[in-house]
This record gives C-alpha cells, structure tokens and sequence, in this order.
C-alpha cells in the first residue's frame, strides 16, 4: 500500500477514535471526522463510504492480527503453549487497546465480542472436531470457555494498564486455555 494512502487511513482512524471518545457512533458524521482529522469529504469518501465502515477497518484489523496470532498455534494439541498464546495475545491488546477501548465502548461492543469469539471458536472447533462423537456438545463446552476469555478480556481491558492485575487475569486465562487443551 502506498505510504500516502496508508497515511490518510490512519489519520481518519485516529480523528475516528477520538471521536467516538466524546461521543456515541450514531451521532458522528463525515464531516466531524475530516475536520478532526483535517482531510476533505473527497478524501474522506476515496477510502470509506460511511462512518461506519472506519470502525469496521477498526474491526477488521484487530481481527486479522488475531487469526495471524491463533495460526500460529495447535490447538488439537494436549500440550498447547498457553503462555504464549496469551502473551502474544496480551501483546496484541496493548498494541490496539485504543481500537479495543473504543470498539468496547461504542454501542458495538456486543457485535466486537461477538466477532472476536467467532475467530477463536473457528480455529479452536476446526482443530479439535475430530476428538469428540457429540459434536453438538463439545461446540457447547467450547462456546462457554470462550465466552468466558472473551468476556473477561474485554470486562478488564483497563487492567492491562495495571501489571499485578494483568498477572492475575493471565493466570485465570492460562487456567482456562489448558483445561481447554485437555477435554
């Protein structure tokens, strides 16, 4: 991608995420957004339609680097490495805890959560289908563990600013991420 368009993006990115910091999706405009982020509406509609399709890059891009992250992994193993998986997770997280803060508290965050336990259920359920008759059931027990990292990721995203209580969250979801590995 060409610097200059990569440069544009980021910059209706960011006025984006400021934005949505003062106030809720459903009252921002283009117009807010290129005088925050000092571009032209031209601009503005050569790489986006809508408001809404920023926070859907927003998405899009917290949700490619997580399946880069999960790819990474066997999941189908008994000896999954959760250490890692979470810390590169945890990395992940501080890296776009600006998407993360705002994509959690912008009225979309049920549609965020929602996605991002779908890219964990895929790989994980992909991986591990073939161990389990009751398909039915084992979709069952993964959607509960899931539910359950997902829910206290985005519930404590405030405490990856906090080392003791990131530690601590990363202890309950190592615990979790293990007992997964061996059902």
């Amino acid at each position: 991608m060409d610097r200059r368009i990569k440069k544009t993006e980021d910059q209706i990115l960011h006025a984006t995420l400021r934005l949505l910091n003062k106030e809720p999706m459903s009252s921002l405009t283009v117009t807010e957004i290129c005088n925050e982020a000092n571009v032209s509406r031209s601009t503005f509609y050569l790489h986006y339609t809508e408001p809404r399709d920023v926070v859907e890059q927003l998405y899009n891009e917290v949700a490619v680097t997580l399946t880069n992250i999960l790819d990474n992994f066997d999941f189908s193993s008994n000896s999954l490495d959760a250490d890692k998986l979470l810390e590169d997770i945890f990395e992940e997280v501080e890296m776009y805890k600006d998407y993360f803060a705002v994509l959690l508290t912008t009225g979309y965050h049920s549609d965020f959560r929602r996605r991002l336990k779908k890219i964990l259920e895929d790989k994980i359920l992909n991986d591990n289908a073939y161990r389990f008759r009751n398909l039915q059931e084992f979709g069952y027990y993964v959607d509960f563990i899931i539910s359950g990292l997902v829910e206290c990721i985005c519930d404590n995203i405030e405490d990856f600013f906090d080392e003791k209580a990131k530690n601590l969250l990363f202890m309950h979801l190592k615990n979790m991420l293990t007992r997964l590995a061996s059902i």
